[in-house]
This record gives C-alpha cells, structure tokens and sequence, in this order.
C-alpha cells in the first residue's frame, strides 16, 4: 500500500478534530506519512507485489492451483489485513521509531511468504494465523501486558515464527519453545542449540525419551550440549535411562529392560546379571517380548534378531556336522526360543538348520498343540513362521499337531484383517503370497481362497482402497496357483504388471548390443567352490577368459555378444575391495550390466543388493528372497525377474540355471522362463538333486514379488501412499 505525501491530504485529514477516531478501526491514512518512514512501507508494499505475483499474475490476489479458498485466505491476510495494518499503525498515537519497529515486524512475517514461495510451502492458515498473532502481540506491547498467558492459550506454531517480535521477553520467549516442544518435539530436536540454554530443552527430552529411549542414552552419555539437558531433566523416564547410564554394566543391552526397570519389576543388579551372558541375555530378550514394551519395542526386535543370528550362524557353519555336534547349542533353549531363533532370522537361516531346529521345537512342545503355542507367544510373527514352515514343507506337520476345526481357525487367522497394521500390512502380505504359492494341500489352499475373498468383500465395505488392493492381489495371486494352467499372460493383464514369464532379448542388450553380467562371488569356502565350478562351463573355444588380481572378465567368441564380470574370490575383506573396484571399473567404462547374480550365503546378500540399480533386469540370487530383499531390489528396479530360493543356493543348480540362460543369451533368444525351468528341471537326474532344484523359484512363480510389484502400481493408480 503505497501512501502519497499531498498537502490538500494533510488538510483534509485534520478538518474535524471534534470527533474522537479510533485507530483500529481506521480505513485511510489521517496524517501524511514522512518520507523517512515511507522506507518502511515500501518494503512491506514490495514484498505483497512479490506474493502477489507468485501465480504469475499481479491483480492483488495470491491463488494456489487447485486450493481456491487457501488463496483467499492468503490474500485476506498478506494483502488486505497487510494493508489495513499498515494504515493502522501510522494513524496510532506512536512515536516515529516505534512506528518504524512495529513496521518492521510486519515485514519480517510478510518475507516469511516469500520465502515459503522459493521452497513451495505455502500453508494459508500459517500465515492467516502468523498475522493474527502479530495483531495480538502489538496489541499486548501496546498495553504493557504479559505474553505468557496469550502464547499459552493462543499456542499456534506460528507464534514460534512470531519470536522476533518477543525478542527481548525471555518469559515470552520460553513459553513459545516450551509449546513448541510439547506439540513438535522431533521438529525441535533438529533446532536443539536454538534453546539449549533454556527449560525447554529439559521439557523436549521428557517428551522424546518414551519414543526414543535409546536416543535418551546416547545424550546421557555423550558430551554434547543434549547431555546437560538430560541430566538436568527431572522426568522420572528420563532419570531411570540416566540411571541404565550410569549404573548399567552394558547400557545399550540393559535399555531394553526400561519399562521393568523404570516400573520397578526389576532391579539394576538383576539386569546386569543377564546382560553379561549371552544364553542368560537371549532367555530374558523372549520373556520381554511376551510383554507390552511400548518403549523399547523396536530396541527389542533388534537386540533379539542380534541374539538369535548368533545362535543361527553357529548351526549354519556346521551344516557338515553330525546333528548332535550342529544342534548342540540350541539343547538348552524351551520351544518358544527355538521359535524365535528361526522366524527373527528367515533371511540367513538353512533350510537344514530350520528342519532341526522345528524337529527339536516340536518334540519340546509336546502335548502343547500347536495353535496354543502360537497363542501363548502372543502370535508374535506366526505368519513369517507359516510361511516358512509352508516354503520348508513343514506346515502340515505343524498343523497335524492342531485339531482340526482348529487348524482353519489358525489358517483363518494368517489371512484375516492384516490390512488393519499399516506398519506390517505389506510385509504380512508377501509372507501370505509366498505361503499359499508353496502349499501342496488343494483342499487349504481352497479354504485360504474363500478368507481372502470375505476379507475383499470386507474391505470393500469398510471402503478401505488400501486394503480392497491387498486382498484383490491376493485373491488373484492364489486363483492362479489353483489354476496353473492359466497363462502367464492373463495373470500379468489382471496384476497390471509387465511381462513376468518372458524377458524380450533386446531388453537385455546395452547401447554396444552387448548383454553384461556381473557376478558377486565371497572369499569363504564355498565361495571358491561355488567360483571354481562356475569357471568350468566356459570352454576355450566358445569364450575368452581374461584375468586381472581381482576379477575374470569372460566374453564370447560365437554368437550374440556376451560379457560376464565377475570379481574372483578372495579371502575377506579383500573379496568386497575387489567388488568394489570391479564397481569403479564398470562405471568409469559406463559399462552397465543387465544382469546380477549372487553366489554367496544370505548374510553376504546386502553387500550385492547396495550396488543394484534400474539397469538390472534379471537379478539371481542364490539365497533367501524374503520380504526385506524383495523390496530392496524392487526398489532399485522395479520391474527386476528375480530368482531366488528358499534358502542358499547351490552351484549344482545355480550353474545350469546359468548355463541355460547364457546360452540363449548367445544364441540372442528371449528368455522364456516356464521353458528355461522346464529345461534345467530334466537335468536334475537324482532325487536329492530334484529336491534342491524345487527350493528355487523362478521370476513367474514368485509371489511375493509379484504381489510387491502389482502393489505399487497399484497403489500409484489409486493415487496412495506406499
């Protein structure tokens, strides 16, 4: 709002002084505005001209697209209460400089909108309360109150970009971090050093300490600015971490006893007790899962899977062993930490330690059926172990220990409302997909086929989109392993995804029409085994083998050019370094394989899924493609064919499984996957042989990536977040 300095405006303006005017009501300027304060309104004037303008057109009105009334709001508030302000603020009985800091209070909440505009943040009803609150406040100073008791009733988080005009009101300025704290603690915790000196910063740590006590521990014993203010923190939360702190002989495992300690169950001396033995340790770790933590919930799956995994690898590095020698360490351990062990680490466990390890849980929890034992583990994880008991042929003899009406109540209980977690609907849904498409029992899969249509039919009423999309998926999903027969053209039409059975060979060809693979090999036994074998299906009249001290370059010589990278197995750590400089070779080359392949135990996979991209269109893994991996690599590349299999491969199928596959990458056929299995199949000429082809699973017949898959272009369409 622009003011002109006119003389006749000036004498207008004083021609009645009989009548009494109130300021706050004032719609036009009464006394001419000097020209060394007009500077402040044209900065205030400037600003709206940039608001205003930000929609690409300037006619004193701010829109969003697609938002009319967050526009009108804006524009009530930036430009006509702006305005009106300003009027105000002259016509008020104020001396000249305190005339020009109340001016540049306004400017400052106005510049607050144009920087909001650069970042494309533009909230109307922050900045409609931003205004209020700078009327509210002038007001206050104008009448020489306090602010605590306005900030304390009239909290918005625009009062915290009002500070500036508090700022020499350090009441003031503490009540408006001590709400800001309250209602947005971990927004603060990123500003801590803005009021670290301040009451709040103790107020923030009581308010963050039930949702992150680990994070509570780390300040407690650290040496930053955070520390004082955990320690000066009277919370009793915030004291009994203070206390683990302080007093505890391994403070990162005793964290996850906080709600016995803080609730006085137990004592200090009792957790150390445990803490320092590893069997003691895991043995409490499962009777704290059997309770309610909700503090250290995500501190106490990870401490468990950590504990577990040691038990796990133990068993998988003698998988030579004769069993008593295998399984001697988990002799000591009840049914229920047995089951613990296998379903916290489905991802690196054998299938030969599951198959112990279930036997021996079996044979302890004898006569407890088996529903009741589910039960009494609070069903904690029960579908990750009916997947891998159906994935290990195991789930029939599990379910042989249930009556049977019980048996489909359990089997109900697997599919029935898992869209009610949002945290583990996708997760609970992989394991379901990967479940039915490894039960051999028509008659369950039948049953499992009607829940999951009532369970559709549910969503549907209850309009929730994102679940009618999950039991859809895998209604779909389970049609189709009743009707194998089906193509895999109308699965893929009804999923919505691209083609699952076939792979175009001019997909996999680079811009040189070459096909690249790459292969991660590791520097343990089988590692060498696994290279050694893989080598001996290159023969010198078809491929040229090249060799450097850390990788094999192998090209053909007949045919489709094919080049296959693949790092050589060196003790550890030096086979990850020689990965690592194949990786800087590939891309300094901008050489980008088509195709990646993992020779390696599960616990090695995160080191070849780190590297993968959406270049990669065919990924083979030799081990687990449980949820966490399938999601990983459909992260990376989303429309990846994946083979996988239920536990680590074995060359004696992985290398035909590659050999196949080569050959009609020099031959320049596409992949048909139904014909390439059906192909490699026939060369399993021993039943042993047959067994360890049938744990992989080819890109069709893999559920669960296909559920992830169909989910998110799903989801997409429907326009919901993932």
């Amino acid at each position: 709002m622009t003011f002109f300095l006119f003389a006749a405006e000036y004498t207008l303006a004083q021609k009645d002084h009989s009548v009494k005017k109130d300021p706050w009501q004032s719609k036009e300027i009464w006394v001419a505005v000097p020209i060394n304060r007009q500077l402040s309104h044209d900065k205030i004037d400037r600003l709206q001209q940039q608001a205003d303008a930000a929609d690409g057109n300037k006619d004193q009105q701010i829109s969003i697209y697609g938002n009319e009334e967050g526009g009108n709001i804006l524009t009530q508030a930036l430009i006509k209460r702006v305005d009106e302000l300003q009027i105000i603020i002259e016509n008020l009985p104020l001396d000249h400089w305190k005339k020009v800091s109340t001016l540049a209070y306004l400017e400052e909440d106005v510049k607050q909108f144009t920087r909001e505009i650069s970042v494309s943040k533009q909230n109307p009803e922050y900045f409609k309360k931003l205004i209020q609150h700078f009327e509210d406040i002038f007001k206050l100073h104008d009448k020489n109150e306090g602010m605590v008791e306005y900030i304390n009733s009239h909290f918005t988080r625009a009062l915290y970009g009002s500070l500036h005009m508090l700022k020499n009101d350090k009441p003031a300025i503490q009540a408006v971090y001590k709400n800001m704290v309250r209602v947005y603690p971990d927004e603060m915790l990123k500003k801590f050093n803005e009021f670290s000196g301040m009451e709040a910063a103790s107020d923030l740590m009581a308010y963050i300490a039930p949702k992150k006590p680990n994070l509570i521990l780390t300040y407690a014993t650290s040496t930053s600015a955070e520390r004082n203010a955990v320690r000066n923190c009277k919370d009793p939360l915030v004291q009994s971490i203070v206390q683990i702190a302080d007093k505890a002989k391994q403070p990162l495992r005793a964290i996850v006893f906080l709600d016995d300690l803080h609730s006085g169950q137990m004592k200090l001396d009792e957790v150390n007790s445990y803490t320092g033995d590893n069997a003691s340790y895991y043995r409490q770790l499962v009777k704290q899962r059997m309770k309610s933590n909700s503090m250290t919930k995500k501190v106490l799956d990870r401490e468990c899977k950590l504990q577990a995994l040691e038990y796990v690898r133990v068993m998988n590095e003698l998988h030579d062993s004769p069993d008593p020698i295998r399984f001697k360490c988990i002799e000591p351990l009840s049914p229920r930490e047995m089951y613990f062990l296998m379903v916290l680490c489905s991802d690196e466990i054998y299938t030969s330690t599951f198959v112990g390890t279930f036997n021996r849980m079996l044979l302890k929890m004898a006569p407890l059926k088996g529903d009741a034992f589910l039960k009494e583990s609070n069903m904690d994880k029960f579908r990750t172990f009916i997947r891998m008991c159906a994935g290990y042929n195991k789930l029939d003899e599990y379910l042989k220990t249930i009556d049977v009406q019980d048996r489909n109540d359990l089997m109900a209980s697997f599919v029935d409302r898992i869209d009610k977690n949002a945290e583990t609907d996708v997760e609970d849904a992989v394991d379901i997909a990967d479940a039915i498409g490894s039960i051999d029992d028509p008659d369950l899969v039948d049953f499992l086929l009607a829940r999951l249509k009532e369970n559709y039919e549910r969503t549907y009423l209850e309009d929730n989109k994102r679940g009618l999309i999950i039991y859809f998926l895998l209604h779909t999903l389970t049609t189709s392993i009743i009707n194998p027969d089906a193509s895999s053209e109308e699965l893929q039409s009804q999923l919505k995804i691209p083609p699952i059975a076939n792979v175009p060979f001019q997909t996999l060809r680079d811009n040189s029409n070459t096909v690249v693979e790459q292969v991660y090999f590791f520097g343990d036994d089988d590692g060498i085994s696994s290279y050694n074998n893989f080598m001996t299906y290159f023969k010198s009249d078809e491929w040229k083998i090249e060799k450097n001290e850390q990788w094999v370059t192998i090209t053909s010589l007949k045919g489709n050019s094919t080049k296959i990278y693949a790092n050589l197995p060196l003790a550890e750590p030096k086979d990850e370094e020689a990965q690592n400089l194949l990786n800087v070779h590939l891309k300094q080359a901008n050489i980008k394989p088509r195709v990646v392949i993992h020779r390696g135990h599960s616990y090695h996979l995160p080191t070849t899924l780190k590297n993968l991209n959406s270049d990669n269109k065919v990924i083979i893994l030799g081990s687990c493609g449980g949820y966490h991996n399938l999601s990983t690599i459909l992260t990376s590349s989303e429309d990846a064919h994946i083979i996988s299999s239920k536990q680590t491969g074995t060359m004696l199928v992985t290398d035909p499984i590659l050999q196949s596959f080569n050959t009609r990458m020099v031959n320049g056929q596409d992949v048909n996957w139904i014909e390439l299995w059906n192909e490699v199949g026939a060369k399993m000429k021993t039943p042993a042989l047959q067994d360890k082809f049938n744990d992989y699973v080819p890109p069709h017949k893999n559920m669960g990536a296909l559920f992830l898959k169909a989910f998110k272009i799903q989801l997409h369409e429907q326009g919901i977040q993932m």
